[in-house]
């Protein structure tokens, strides 16, 4: 049934590669200038995680935005990309704090700098000798870079929170990759990314999808019509999205079930399903 769902051709334009490569990795770094500001100037140290996942999230982020401007439609292409810039994230933020603690003044218990000045020459050098760096992140291990209830952290604690910052900064692109731009419906025979639109209104809820996808594939788009009465107050519901290119005979349409259940302290909580994901069109749709 692999025919009925939209599957990328795997092309990659040679352009789109320069454009792709040049957008990710000035995003990158971007973010990773902004994530060391943001450690150097927040001094609570519980915040890193959240700020670390921001940066990883962010660059997942880029990475997208570079696929989509790049009009890559190949997904090995995007986890690969993906995974040069999770590491490149990584990489330069460390060579920007490195070079920053060359430039530090002043101290405060466990390791913590409050003075320091950008040098783009010590960045550079840092940057650009992998051997600094690493000779830099055992020093700073052994000596502790903050301070954990008044107790330096270092040694083998401080490698164990590096190891767990540099598996989210590397990793959050690379699952974010995994349902990327990529996987988006592009239309070929315009040479660019489909529209999406949602339809207004509410669907009946989905109970047998594979039952709805016959019925769509002779044809019958009965089942995309059927919409709740607008005072219907039920709280199980479809939704439905279109991705269509204007002059394309062919779309894709997604079916997300709407659910709204109570939890633990009897307040509705709601839950959502795709139960149909970029289901092949071909009929002509008017909805």
């Amino acid at each position: 049934m692999e025919h009925l769902y939209y599957k990328p051709s795997g092309k990659i334009p040679l352009k789109g590669i320069f454009i792709s490569l040049i957008t990710a990795f000035v995003i990158t770094v971007i973010l990773s200038i902004i994530y060391i500001a943001l450690q150097w100037f927040i001094p609570f140290i519980y915040l890193n995680f959240f700020i670390a996942a921001g940066l990883g999230l962010g660059v997942g982020g880029g990475v997208f935005i570079a696929i989509g401007s790049g009009k890559i439609r190949n997904t090995k292409f995007e986890c690969v990309l993906a995974v040069l810039c999770g590491l490149l994230a990584w990489y330069c933020q460390w060579a920007l704090f490195v070079s920053l603690m060359y430039e530090a003044e002043g101290s405060m218990g466990g390791g913590m700098w409050v003075r320091s000045s950008f040098n783009l020459s010590g960045f550079w050098s840092v940057l650009t000798h992998p051997e600094l760096l690493f000779q830099a992140m055992l020093s700073l291990n052994d000596v502790g870079t903050f301070t954990l209830k008044q107790n330096t952290v270092s040694g083998t604690l401080l490698w164990v929170v590096w190891v767990i910052e540099a598996l989210i900064i590397i990793g959050a692109p690379i699952l974010f990759s995994l349902s990327g731009r990529s996987t988006s419906p592009f239309s070929e025979q315009n040479d660019q990314w489909m529209e999406e639109r949602d339809v207004e209104g509410k669907l009946k809820t989905v109970n047998d999808p594979d039952q709805m996808i016959m019925e769509l594939n002779t044809g019958n788009l009965k089942s995309l019509k059927e919409f709740l009465p607008a005072d219907d107050l039920s709280n199980d519901y479809a939704t439905l999205r279109i991705y269509e290119s204007s002059g394309d005979p062919v779309s894709y349409i997604s079916v997300t079930n709407i659910s709204h259940k109570a939890d633990k302290k009897g307040e509705l909580k709601k839950e959502t399903k795709t139960v149909i994901e970029y289901l092949k069109i071909t009929v002509a749709m008017q909805i």
